[in-house]
């Protein structure tokens, strides 16, 4: 796929992300949390809010040169018990640009910066149970299907994250106790 460019879309990118959201309500209605009708009649100002990346969200897009073609966003759990979680939500690819590599590319983008968030432990996302292409990308890219029924048609996927800095911290500490062990005075008795 010649001249393509993986970004986090800002609130510059808000016309061009509206239009292809719509495009994929109207494709894909089951996949998006919303109906066409309540998409549409959001002022731009929202939209372009919605495209400010956040400590807790980021929307990635896929430009075919100027044109947006692709978007997919991640969204890390504010609440402290399940902060180590982030979702990866409104994937799609405009039908002009499937099977060229761009959900690759921004699935490939989200998990990037999923790693570089030291909470993160996992991404979920839920896809239908009937899109064989979303399904066969995710599983190549990692996601493994979790263990509970599909509900209203929708699996729910996780990917785990490798945790190189924690194994060594913790590998740290653990050296550091057994030092502590092993220099541990014991009166004798």
């Amino acid at each position: 796929m010649p001249a393509t460019t993986v970004r986090p879309l800002t609130p510059d990118d808000a016309r061009a992300y509206r239009a292809l959201r719509l495009a994929g309500i109207a494709e894909l209605p089951a996949t998006f949390c919303t109906t066409h009708a309540a998409e549409s009649g959001l002022p731009l100002a929202q939209i372009a809010q919605r495209l400010r990346t956040t400590a807790h969200q980021i929307i990635f897009g896929v430009f075919d040169e100027e044109q947006l073609i692709a978007m997919a966003g991640l969204r890390r759990e504010p609440i402290a018990v399940v902060h180590d979680k982030a979702s990866l939500w409104g994937v799609y690819v405009a039908p002009q640009a499937r099977g060229r590599g761009a959900g690759r590319q921004l699935v490939q983008a989200a998990i990037a910066h999923a790693c570089a968030i030291p909470e993160l432990g996992r991404v979920r996302l839920a896809v239908a149970q009937d899109n064989l292409a979303a399904l066969t990308l995710y599983l190549s890219c990692g996601f493994t299907l979790e263990d509970s029924p599909a509900t209203d048609g929708m699996l729910q996927m996780q990917r785990m994250l490798p945790r190189p800095a924690r194994a060594s911290a913790s590998a740290s500490a653990e050296s550091n106790v057994f030092m502590k062990i092993n220099t541990l005075q014991i009166p004798a008795k």
